[in-house]
């Protein structure tokens, strides 16, 4: 996570921006007195709001780990899929 100051933000602040989204970095904007604030693309945001939605499912990442573990031909053809 990169770190400024509320004034070097303010300098800099449209290059600092596009730093966040073209490189999907974070920002943490430090205030003096304290409350500090967060940069993030949006994208990025997206991504982590749908992590912890998939997280709050009981059970879906154990279900991952496991058929990660599992041999292809073990698992069932597309074409087989009653969807």
């Amino acid at each position: 996570m990169l770190k400024t100051t509320v004034i070097k933000f303010r300098e800099n602040f449209v290059s600092r921006i596009e730093q966040c989204i073209d490189n999907h970095e974070v920002l943490k904007v430090e205030r003096e007195k304290g409350k500090n604030f967060i940069i993030i693309g949006e994208g990025d945001w997206i991504a982590i709001e749908e992590t912890l939605y998939l997280n709050q499912i009981p059970g879906l990442a154990e279900s991952i780990r496991k058929a990660a573990g599992e041999p292809l031909s073990e698992g069932t053809p597309l074409e087989e899929l009653d969807w």
